[in-house]
């Protein structure tokens, strides 16, 4: 899971996609019935909006997906509507947060297995149309009730303090971070089936970065003094901790487990 921020993205949307996200938001409020909006967003002009907004966003933003932290190994990579745009899974009479669709505050950068439901023999998981809420009562209906009233029941890179949740065993399995509360704890669970975190490549990555990490850590421990080698080691350990790596959350739990060398505390800042 990254944290993402909001800031960072809207430097980099242009007016020229803000006038095309408004007109396509105007056709659509002005539809007359859920048939015809659902017509609108299936058409490729909604799709292109959708596009262009993912190629304004820099490389360091859109270079892995925000929620499982993967390139190709999960192939591509398209943008998520966060709230669904045609209906909620498990909400009776909802039609989606359709006036959402154009959005960017409702945009997540999400790789197929993220995004789409998958089932496999042993795991199974994307989020399709998935958004559970902390408190059903609470969840908007229509475009004149506030959304800032819902509480997401899953992981947000949006929010700051959602992605220090997620944490990974020494398999790469992903667990919630000890200490949680149970509301946390279900809220990580929640998001490892709808984001598919478990599924075996993905924790098999993350399993070859602790090994990655494990390695680096032993050549510092034994280097006796020889600064070459500490010094190519601590630059492979702040390589893999990079925001813009793949699995850069993974590389930072497992150094925490060595929190209590110098070189470590340095790499993660630590006090």
């Amino acid at each position: 899971m990254r944290r993402i921020s909001k800031n960072a993205i809207e430097g980099c949307l242009t007016q020229a996609w803000r006038d095309s996200a408004l007109a396509a938001k105007t056709t659509l409020n002005a539809a007359a019935t859920s048939a015809d909006r659902k017509k609108i967003l299936d058409k490729a002009s909604s799709s292109q909006v959708w596009r262009d907004f993912y190629e304004l966003l820099p490389e360091n933003i859109k270079s892995k997906c925000w929620y499982c932290e993967s390139e190709e190994i999960r192939s591509d990579m398209p943008v998520d509507h966060f709230r669904p745009k045609n209906l909620v899974d498990g909400v009776p009479n909802h039609e989606g947060y359709w006036w959402l669709a154009f959005d960017w505050e409702n945009y997540r950068c999400a790789c197929t297995f993220c995004n789409s439901r998958r089932v496999f023999d042993d795991t199974s998981g994307g989020k399709a149309c998935k958004f559970p809420l902390v408190d059903e009562k609470q969840r908007a209906y229509t475009s004149i009730q506030p959304i800032a009233n819902e509480q997401p029941d899953l992981l947000d890179p949006f929010d700051p303090d959602d992605w220090k949740l997620l944490w990974f065993d020494n398999d790469g399995e992903p667990i919630p971070k000890d200490p949680s509360s149970a509301d946390q704890q279900r809220k990580v669970r929640n998001s490892i089936d709808i984001f598919h975190l478990h599924e075996k490549r993905i924790v098999r990555a993350r399993n070859d970065i602790r090994i990655k990490v494990e390695k680096e850590i032993k050549k510092i421990q034994e280097c006796e003094g020889n600064k070459a080698i500490e010094l190519e080691a601590k630059n492979a350990l702040m390589d893999m901790v990079r925001d813009t790596e793949k699995h850069s959350k993974a590389a930072i739990v497992y150094m925490r487990n060595h929190r209590n060398m110098a070189a470590v505390k340095e790499i993660l800042e630590l006090d």
